[in-house]
C-alpha cells in the first residue's frame, strides 16, 4: 500500500514539474515575441483607412459628384481635406456625416434598420482551414460599413486572423476575458458583451476580438453537459443571448466561425439569420 502511495506522489510531482516547465517556456516565448514586435512596430502604430476622392465618396453615398461639390460650395456638411491639385478628399466618418445630413430629408440615405426589422447575423463558416473564410468575413464587414450600416464583426476563431486584420495582436492586445468567451462562459466571471466590444479603424464597424482563450468554451461545454446542470441555459443559445444584449446598436453582425463544427460554431449557426459557406463564395468568384 505504501508503495502505491509513493508512486502516486511521485507521479504528481512529475506532472507538476512538467506543468511548471511548460508554463516557464510559455512565459519565455511570450517575452521573446513581445520583444520582436517592439522592434518591428512602433508602440503607437495603428491601422488607418485611406481617404476617398469626391467621385468615390459620391458613389458610396448614392449621389452625383456634382451634387457633392454643390454641398461643399454651400458650406453644408464636413469640410473635406484638400489633396494634390486641390481635389477634395473625404474620410469615412465624413461620408457618414453627409449621409446623416441628407437623411434628414430622405431617410434612405441611411440604410440601417427601420421599424420592426431584426438584427441580421451572418455566420461565415467552412469546416476547412485556408478556405478564404476570414477574407470573406473581413471584406463583407468592411463593405457593409462603407455602405453605411452599423456592423459588428465577431471573431470566433481562436487563431484570431480577423482580429489581426483589424490591427489587434491576440498575444499582446487581447487580455483574459476579452473575447466572446467572456460573455458566454459558465462561471461567475462572465461579463457583458458591451464591455468586450472594441472599435476599429473603420467608422461604424466594431469588433469582438479573439485569441486562444476561446478554446476554453470547447472544453467547458462537455463538462457542463455531463453535469446535467441546465440552470444557466442551453449551450447553443449562448451566442445568440450575448448578441441580444447589443441588438439595438447594430444593423448586421458578421461572425467568422472556427474551421470546424465545434460548440462555438454550433452557437454561431443557431444565432445566425444567414450563413455563408465555401461553395457560395467559390461560385461568386466564378470557381463553379
Amino acid at each position: 500500500m505504501s508503495t502505491v502511495t509513493e508512486n502516486s506522489a511521485q507521479q504528481r510531482n512529475v506532472n507538476s514539474s512538467i506543468d511548471e516547465l511548460i508554463d516557464e517556456h510559455a512565459r519565455v516565448l511570450s517575452s521573446q515575441l513581445h520583444t520582436l514586435r517592439s522592434r518591428l512596430f512602433s508602440p503607437a502604430t495603428e491601422k488607418e483607412l485611406r481617404l476617398f476622392s469626391s467621385p468615390e465618396a459620391a458613389r458610396l453615398i448614392g449621389v452625383t459628384d456634382a451634387y457633392l461639390r454643390q454641398l461643399a460650395r454651400a458650406g453644408e456638411g464636413p469640410e473635406a481635406e484638400r489633396g494634390p491639385g486641390g481635389r477634395r478628399l473625404y474620410s469615412l466618418p465624413q461620408i457618414n456625416q453627409i449621409r446623416r445630413l441628407l437623411s434628414q430629408h430622405k431617410p434612405a440615405y441611411l440604410p440601417g434598420r427601420t421599424g420592426q426589422e431584426h438584427l441580421q447575423v451572418i455566420a461565415v463558416t467552412n469546416f476547412k482551414g485556408g478556405s478564404g473564410k476570414t477574407t470573406v468575413s473581413v471584406h463583407l464587414a468592411q463593405y457593409l460599413a462603407m455602405r453605411g450600416f452599423r456592423v459588428l464583426a465577431v471573431d470566433l476563431d481562436p487563431q484570431a486572423s480577423l482580429s489581426a486584420l483589424f490591427g489587434y495582436q491576440p498575444e499582446f492586445d487581447i487580455r483574459p476575458n476579452e473575447t466572446l468567451y467572456g460573455a458566454i462562459r459558465y462561471d461567475d466571471q462572465r461579463r457583458p458583451l458591451r464591455d468586450i466590444i472594441r472599435s476599429t479603424y473603420f467608422d461604424g464597424l466594431d469588433l469582438v476580438p479573439a485569441n486562444l482563450e476561446l478554446h476554453e468554451y470547447e472544453h467547458e461545454t462537455p463538462l457542463m453537459l455531463t453535469s446535467g446542470d441546465r440552470s444557466d441555459g442551453l449551450f447553443f443559445a449562448r451566442v445568440a443571448q450575448a448578441l441580444g444584449t447589443v441588438d439595438q446598436d447594430y444593423d448586421v453582425v458578421v461572425i467568422d466561425c472556427p474551421p470546424q463544427l465545434g460548440f462555438l460554431t454550433l452557437g454561431a449557426l443557431c444565432a445566425a439569420t444567414g450563413v455563408l459557406g465555401g461553395a457560395a463564395w467559390r461560385r461568386a468568384a466564378g470557381g463553379g
